[in-house]
């Protein structure tokens, strides 16, 4: 499949929107001026393995949607700071995100295992929600890009004496 993704690739840089109507593909140039003549061959290459490029559009659709739910599911919990404050204090927590990720756009760019990229795209939100969980976290003195917050308004043990509010 990863070389149907470089057809599909290929054919979306030269100017064309690639989509699927139930087994048709749709082709569209939305380029500026006339397609490049190199465009031929490709569109030929595509017509060419129908089943197999209307297979990988039906599984990026797929992956698209388990995608977009999980970040949905992020963004209710999304807080600023999050991969920041893990990428500074869990190094190895936020290398788990990094994998995970790349996990994901690999399995995306082969388009073939749906089941792999479900369980890709979970653990990689279950990590996100997690760096949100540790920055969220009760009790938790943080400084992030040089701002104080502490969760109790007295300074940490880096933060020097300052005023405690009695």
């Amino acid at each position: 499949m990863s070389n149907v993704s470089k057809l599909i690739n290929t054919i979306q840089n030269l100017g064309y929107r690639v989509s699927l109507k139930r087994d048709k593909i749709k082709l569209k140039f939305i380029g500026n001026g006339v397609p490049p003549k190199e465009a031929l061959t490709i569109l030929n290459e595509i017509k060419g393995n129908k089943s197999l490029v209307t297979e990988y559009l039906k599984n990026i659709s797929w992956m698209d949607d388990i995608f977009r739910n999980a970040a949905n599911e992020i963004s209710k919990a999304f807080t600023v700071n999050a991969i920041h404050y893990a990428q500074k204090m869990f190094p190895k927590t936020y290398e788990k995100g990094i994998t995970a990720e790349n996990k994901i756009n690999s399995l995306w760019d082969e388009g073939q295992d749906i089941k792999a990229f479900y369980e890709a795209v979970r653990e990689w939100q279950d990590i996100q929600l997690k760096f949100i969980e540790l920055l969220n976290a009760k009790k938790l003195d943080t400084v992030i890009d040089d701002v104080y917050n502490s969760p109790n308004g007295k300074p940490g043990p880096s933060q020097g004496l300052g005023k405690e509010v009695v």
